[in-house]
């Protein structure tokens, strides 16, 4: 009985409050809650999180749709696009007494990263529980992240790790921006430009362009984006705002487009390509957009490039931000609440939502009108256009592609446009400093109903190793990024609904699975010269104090004892067998996952793990035909303050001693310490018997973005064993002896031969 009270309670809440929000544009409407009558409330130690701003805002998890923060006069998290009943967010009174006053907050992987008076907090999703975040050392109002959805490689969890806190609305150099890397556990100080000037509307990860950038504001009501990047400076275009001293909002909507909807509570700007040219959105029918003394009072967008937009006076707009971005009036809505808010559901459709509050139980239901966009499309007046294009669809679509270095990557998409239209697909890339694109479009023939068909071929490659490439417009060899490609038809209107821009993700850098090995032709198993057996059980070897430096510095008699290791057979296998003779040379393979790609033809460098040093390189500076100083490992590793040769000479480092602007070769017969295969330069051993385990690193930054290394053991065989003597006299009496015994076979034939015979 209890339940049922409930629940005709709720029914009666419902029929009171379909009057006053009713809504015309709603296809349907109801009231979502959980059938149960008690909640667990909040303990004595905490107090309800209440957002600062008097507009309603709804934050969205990028890569999950269902994941929402209601932020209003409580705040609400949902996992569920606000079905069932909730209850407000508490923040424990330990932290900042009992006001806590929300001023932004961003979804940022499993958190929620807050600015909570002043200060950062990560709200965990999963757990609920409640963290300080570090290193943020004065107050901030606003929490900026953006979240990489389609991969969880390495460079696209950096994206999502990123989170910058800032204070916003004060000039350039009152400005505090805090950086974090780590997903907002740890922040560290950041300093914009001395050369900026303004006020800092906003900070903002800018991915698709490889770059940070702050929104500045003029004294003259115009605004403009400066990007910083370790290679390129780069500032947009100015655009003006419509009303002096309105905030500034900025939404970078989910997918990874470059896309930007910037607006005020008069002015609504959309750009296409991170904010470096920002336009008008475009209102169908209406000149004139929000009117006079009619203000902004929310938006959503979507991945999808759909965005929605609610005026105070009860208007309702819908369009799509592409090239030429556009909005068509909905019908009105008939009643704006203070609470109400919108999102697009995981279906496209868009969701007006009211929370409404249960005093018995503390928490809320939330009231729901669905607007279906294209039975709304289709009661617009005047009709719009119908959709000109048939089809337009490829394999490239939402999926991710890796361009290496001087790699190119070559995709494909079909287009079919209806008999009667003359419009074409326009391709675009979010950073063109990073990529280069060639696009051709030609006939393909005809469907089976008889409309043309087009094919449309497409070749993307860094754009630094294009011809006309010009080095104060492209990044460095060093830096890769990620651009998104858009395939989309400018003017196809807005009822092309499901007709979506085709999108493929493009990160110029490192595929996850390349790697490198070792070639291994002769070992000392194949061969007979240890057993897998012995090697596998915790075999070990000494290394002498005379051979290896624990240092690294290839310093004679540093070492103050023998070092004993313990041999990894997990790791290293059979070691390679080397003639102590012969010059040697490891050949390195490049691999893809399981498929062998090539013989690595790069320069790489080598060092003994242990810190050996009792080996030599074939050739010298001048033989190797160097022009400039060499690098070395003794001079990569005294510019650390502690010494690590594996961080210490890589592709970032790296300078080839081939190039004459290097420094002048002062040490021409200094041992050159580059590897190549096929250069003439090799590794030579001296009259030693023993393991060494190198690992070999490739610093060639022409050859991969990737940080291509590899770890593997030889064993040194052939030398004389060493002779040792404890003393002088030792030796004395050792060659006394062998005197004796030379004298001895000499003169003992010759006796026997002048002894007369009896």
């Amino acid at each position: 009985m209890a339940n049922l009270g409930f629940v005709l309670g709720r029914i009666f809440i419902l029929l009171c409050l379909c009057g006053p929000v009713t809504v015309s544009a709603c296809s349907r409407h109801w009231l979502a809650y959980s059938l149960q009558d008690h909640f667990e409330g909040p303990s004595m130690n905490m107090v309800p999180l209440k957002f600062s701003d008097s507009r309603t805002v709804i934050v969205e998890n990028d890569c999950i749709s269902s994941v929402a923060l209601y932020m209003g006069s409580k705040l609400f998290l949902t996992a569920h696009g606000f079905e069932g009943s909730h209850c407000p967010i508490y923040f424990p009174v330990v932290y900042e007494g009992l006001l806590a006053n929300v001023t932004s907050a961003e979804f940022v992987l499993q958190h929620v990263v807050m600015a909570i008076n002043g200060r950062v907090y990560l709200y965990n999703t999963e757990d609920f529980t409640w963290r300080a975040a570090k290193g943020v050392e004065s107050m901030v109002t606003e929490i900026s992240s953006y979240q990489c959805c389609f991969s969880e490689d390495p460079s696209c969890m950096a994206v999502s790790s990123t989170v910058l806190a800032y204070n916003r609305g004060e000039s350039v150099s009152s400005t505090r921006i805090f950086f974090s890397s780590d997903g907002g556990y740890t922040f560290t100080k950041f300093t914009l430009p001395s050369l900026l000037k303004g006020d800092v509307g906003g900070v903002f990860n800018m991915p698709t362009l490889s770059t940070l950038s702050v929104l500045l504001r003029n004294s003259d009501d115009m605004a403009y984006f400066s990007y910083w990047t370790s290679d390129l400076n780069l500032t947009s275009k100015v655009f003006p705002l419509k009303e002096s001293l309105a905030v500034l909002s900025v939404i970078q909507p989910a997918g990874m487009k470059g896309s930007l909807v910037i607006w005020t509570e008069r002015s609504l700007l959309f750009s296409p390509n991170d904010g470096q040219v920002t336009r008008p959105i475009a209102v169908i029918g209406n000149n004139e957009f929000p009117g006079p003394a009619v203000t902004l009072h929310g938006i959503a967008t979507t991945g999808s490039s759909e965005i929605a937009v609610l005026t105070s006076d009860k208007r309702l707009f819908y369009g799509r931000l592409s090239m030429e971005p556009v909005i068509v009036e909905f019908k009105t809505i008939s009643d704006i609440s203070a609470g109400m808010g919108m999102k697009f559901n995981t279906f496209g459709e868009l969701v007006v939502i009211l929370p409404v509050e249960d005093p018995a139980a503390g928490c809320v239901d939330f009231l729901h009108c669905l607007i279906i966009i294209q039975q709304a499309l289709m009661s617009v007046t005047p009709p719009l256009a119908t959709c000109p294009v048939e089809l337009m669809s490829s394999e490239f679509d939402q999926r991710v592609y890796y361009i290496d270095v001087s790699q190119s990557l070559q995709l494909s998409a079909v287009y079919v446009p209806k008999a009667s239209a003359e419009i074409f697909p326009l391709v675009t890339v979010t950073d063109p400093h990073l990529l280069a694109f060639q696009a051709v479009l030609y006939n393909d023939g005809l469907t089976s109903e008889g409309d043309k068909k087009y094919k449309l071929n497409i070749v993307l490659l860094q754009q630094l190793i294009t011809e006309m490439a010009d080095p104060t417009f492209s990044h460095s060899l060093l830096k890769g990024g990620i651009s998104t490609l858009t395939v989309d038809v400018l003017d196809k209107g807005l009822t092309c609904k499901d007709m979506h821009p085709l999108n493929a993700f493009i990160n110029v850098g490192c595929p996850p699975n390349k790697h490198i090995k070792v070639l291994r032709n002769v070992t000392v198993c194949s061969k007979g010269q240890f057993n897998q057996e012995t090697l596998q059980n915790n075999f070990t070897y000494t290394i002498s104090k005379n051979t290896y430096d624990p240092q690294y510095l290839y310093r004679q008699d540093s070492a103050a004892e023998d070092l004993r290791v313990l041999y990894s057979f997990v790791d290293l296998q059979c070691p390679l067998l080397v003639y102590v003779d012969d010059p040697w040379l490891p050949l390195l393979e490049l691999w893809e996952g399981k498929r062998f790609v090539e013989f690595v033809p790069a320069d790489f460098v080598m060092f003994e793990v242990h810190g050996m040093y009792n080996y030599q390189y074939q050739q010298s500076a001048r033989s190797a035909g160097c022009v400039s100083q060499p690098q070395t490992w003794r001079s990569m590793l005294k510019t650390q303050s502690r010494p690590d040769p594996h961080t210490a000479w890589n592709r970032k480092n790296y300078v080839s001693c081939k190039d004459p602007s290097g420094p002048p070769l002062t040490s021409p017969e200094l041992e050159y310490e580059v590897l190549k295969a096929g250069s003439g330069n090799m590794v030579m051993f001296p009259s030693y018997n023993g393991f060494y385990i190198f690992k070999a690193i490739v610093v060639d930054p022409t050859y991969s973005f990737c940080e291509l290394s590899v770890t593997f053991s030889v064993y040194v065989y052939g030398a004389f064993p060493e002779a040792k003597f404890d003393s002088p006299l030792t030796l004395v009496v050792f060659l006394a002896i062998f005197a004796g015994i030379m004298l001895v076979g000499f003169y003992l034939p010759w006796f026997l031969l002048k002894r007369p015979n009896p």
